[in-house]
């Protein structure tokens, strides 16, 4: 079936959009290779740059020594909006890969070992001599 037709859009439209959804969608590329060469790898690396630049471009923000390092004094402030925003531009959370779930990952050994130790005398025995058959 036809795109166009399945979403129900205006082709026109489409053919004026396209080079907007194309700019954004290099933009962000052509953003973190500029912030590389500068030496910032990752969202986690340039995000206290993007907190100073926040802090310098909205006066009257500031930050303090939160838990887990600097944050924004005044939670959903302009300015960490502002750095939320440049981080997201510059490194897309889309585009990162995700992080494979080791929390409930337990040793299959270690589960059958403890299962085993669990058992009674009687229930080893029989275990054991099902084992041998």
């Amino acid at each position: 079936m036809n795109t166009i037709k399945l979403l129900g859009i205006n082709p026109s439209v489409l053919v004026k959009v396209k080079p907007t959804f194309d700019l954004a969608d290099d933009s962000s590329a052509s953003f973190a290779d500029k912030l590389l060469s500068a030496g910032l790898a990752s969202r986690a690396e340039a995000q206290p740059y993007a907190m100073a630049w926040a802090v310098a471009k909205y006066p009257g923000t500031s930050i303090k020594k939160g838990q887990r390092g600097p944050t924004f004094t005044q939670r959903n402030s302009a300015a960490e909006q502002a750095m939320y925003r440049v981080l997201q531009v510059c490194f897309p959370k889309a585009d990162a890969p995700k992080p494979k779930a080791t929390h409930n990952k337990a040793d299959p050994v270690a589960k059958l070992l403890k299962a085993y130790n669990d058992l009674s005398a009687g229930q080893k025995r029989s275990f054991l001599a099902k084992l041998g058959k």
